[in-house]
C-alpha cells in the first residue's frame, strides 16, 4: 500500500488525510441556536463506484423551489473542500455533513445543488421540507 498521490487520468489525487476537527469555538458558533438562526443541516451518505473521489465545492447551495432563493453552504464536515480530493474505495460508504444558511419560511420543497465547472456535481432534487430542517440523504 502506498501513501503517495493517485493518478486518475490527467488528475493527480492526494491520499486521504485524517479528518480535520472543527475548532470547538467554531462548532459552538455554528450549532448554537439552530432554530433561532434557521440553519439547515444535511447529513449525506455517498457510496463509491469504481475509482471514485469526493470533495465539496464552496458553490454548493440549497435552492428553494418556491422563491428561487439560494441558501449558501456555511460549513462542511467529513468531506474535503475542492480542490482536494478524498479517494474512496469502490463500494465504500462515506458519511459527511453540510450546514447551510436558512431557507425561506414559505419554502416547502428544495434542491441541493453543487454548482461546479465540470460534470459530476452533487444534485438532489425535490427534497421535502420538514419541521426540524435536518435531513439524511443518500447520493
Amino acid at each position: 500500500m502506498t501513501t503517495g498521490s493517485f493518478r486518475f487520468g490527467d488528475l493527480v489525487i492526494a491520499p486521504p488525510r485524517p479528518l480535520e476537527r472543527v475548532a470547538p469555538l467554531l462548532r459552538e458558533e455554528l450549532c448554537a441556536d439552530v432554530e433561532e438562526r434557521g440553519q439547515v443541516t444535511v447529513h449525506l451518505a455517498f457510496t463509491a463506484g469504481f475509482m471514485d473521489g469526493i470533495r465539496i465545492w464552496p458553490s454548493t447551495y440549497l435552492l428553494c423551489r418556491t422563491s428561487g432563493q439560494r441558501s449558501p453552504l456555511l460549513h462542511a464536515e467529513g468531506i474535503p473542500h475542492a480542490p482536494t480530493w478524498r479517494v474512496v474505495p469502490p463500494g465504500r460508504r462515506i458519511a459527511f455533513t453540510l450546514l447551510f444558511a436558512a431557507l425561506p419560511r414559505a419554502c416547502e420543497l428544495f434542491d441541493l445543488v453543487e454548482e461546479i465547472p465540470e460534470d459530476g456535481g452533487f444534485y438532489v432534487p425535490g427534497i421535502a421540507r420538514n419541521g426540524m430542517d435536518v435531513y439524511r440523504l443518500g447520493i
